[in-house]
């Protein structure tokens, strides 16, 4: 059902509720002012029946007692009765004014201009005395029932009014619940967890949107999928690249260079006396020696301690890494400091994975001595046997991430994208940030 059509159902609901109960209530207010009408219409019967009675041989004084009850009874409506003697002295008592009467101002605004005139009538005792009986206005019953009859329909309007809103508040926040399903959804496909779909509701417009939700979900399952898959055939195809390359260069350039010293130290003992073409063999064989020595660094870069031979040996990840640092340092890095700790509590990690976490390192390691200006780098690898997952943690104490503006910003650089296509592949998650005191952590966790 559409939301408009919902929230119309409920109200006209709510509100036909509310015109019955209106009409109830007012049923009954007509039905009192009717009833205070024939008690009135009564007790102005019973009026003729005091007022024949002047004549007969009773005192004044029961007569204006039977006058002053019935003005008291409040249900003798419209006027006042009051009884004169012959001598123009009042026998009854003044009316009281009712409690509404005490505004005047409200008053005078519902007599209006209406002038309130008093109507008298001379009645002759048996004895012969004249008595007078007087007719006082008194709009008070009408002015209360008017009163009345407005703060009925102020209440009413009010009731109505009130009702509508929590009706129409009530029915927007159970319509519109399915929003929190869909903004979680949203925050669950932001953060990269498209597993879990969104329920359907019954409200059709938020639900096409969580269907929708659902099928771009489901889009990016299968997207990130085959990116996934395209990211590991390229990273497979890089470490065969690499150790095709380092098969070369160990077969050819490494023969090479050692027949080359071969040759060098035998100029050197055949050019005794010679010393020009002596210090030129020297030279050959230091040279040569130096090359040697920068192939095999090189070739521990390319295929590191583990990984020489076949694909589905599973590396020995921390000597790997700690052979990587003894090559940093030997290579000259020893002005910038080392701290490594390794605890995989004997979890024997996939070969692809453990590829995967060495090289994050190492390319963070890279970063770190072109970029960082660092003078200590400590990595921390570790199993969290009760998550399950591979943490990896790089921090330096250098000057950080150069500001976005930077052109030279390491973030937009080919280290970093590398670092994220491996973390996206393996399903796992990178956090960023400032190191203390200063510097740069790089955060990395795989799911085992």
């Amino acid at each position: 059902m559409q939301l408009v059509t919902r929230l119309l159902l409920r109200l006209s609901l709510v509100g036909l509720l509310m015109l019955i109960l209106a009409f109830a209530l007012t049923l009954f207010s007509a039905r009192q002012d009717i009833s205070d009408e024939i008690e009135g219409s009564q007790r102005v019967g019973q009026l003729m029946t005091v007022l024949s009675e002047l004549q007969d041989g009773a005192s004044l004084e029961q007569h204006a007692f039977r006058i002053d009850q019935l003005n008291h009874s409040e249900t003798l409506r419209h006027f006042h009765v009051a009884l004169l003697d012959n001598q123009g002295q009042r026998l009854t008592q003044i009316a009281d004014p009712l409690p509404l009467t005490s505004l005047p101002w409200l008053n005078r605004f519902m007599t209006g201009d209406v002038e309130l005139s008093a109507y008298s009538l001379s009645v002759q005792r048996p004895n012969g005395e004249l008595v007078t009986v007087m007719l006082e206005p008194n709009p008070q019953p009408e002015i209360s029932e008017a009163i009345n009859s407005a703060w009925l329909q102020v209440a009413l309007f009010s009731l109505l009014v009130l009702v509508l809103v929590m009706a129409l508040g009530f029915s927007v926040r159970h319509a519109l619940s399915p929003l929190n399903d869909i903004l979680n959804g949203i925050a669950r496909i932001e953060g990269g967890d498209y597993g879990h779909p969104i329920a359907t509701c019954a409200t059709r417009e938020l639900n096409q949107i969580g269907q929708a939700l659902n099928h771009l979900s489901a889009a990016l399952t299968e997207q990130l999928a085959k990116q996934r898959e395209l990211l590991h055939r390229l990273q497979d195809v890089q470490e065969d690249e690499r150790r095709q390359l380092a098969h070369d260069l160990h077969d050819e350039f490494g023969q090479l260079l050692t027949a080359i010293q071969v040759d060098a130290s035998y100029l050197v003992k055949q050019s005794n006396g010679q010393s020009a073409l002596q210090d030129c063999a020297r030279a050959m064989y230091d040279n040569s020696s130096s090359i040697l020595s920068q192939l095999k660094s090189l070739l521990v870069q390319l295929r590191p301690y583990g990984l020489q031979g076949d694909e589905e040996h599973h590396i020995a990840l921390e000597q790997a890494l700690r052979e990587l640092i003894r090559q940093r340092q030997a290579r000259g890095d020893a002005e910038l400091s080392y701290q490594l700790q390794v605890d995989l509590m004997g979890v024997e990690l996939p070969q692809r994975l453990s590829v995967a976490a060495y090289r994050i390192i190492q390319e963070a390691l890279t970063n770190v001595l072109r970029h960082a200006n660092a003078t200590l780098v400590v990595i921390d690898v570790w199993v969290d046997a009760q998550e399950q997952r591979l943490l990896l943690r790089i921090a330096d104490n250098g000057k950080g991430l150069p500001q976005p503006e930077s052109s030279n910003a390491p973030a937009k650089g080919l280290g970093l994208v590398g670092i994220k296509e491996r973390v996206l592949a393996n399903r796992g998650s990178l956090a960023m940030g400032r190191a203390e005191p200063e510097g740069l952590e790089i955060k990395v966790s795989f799911p085992l």
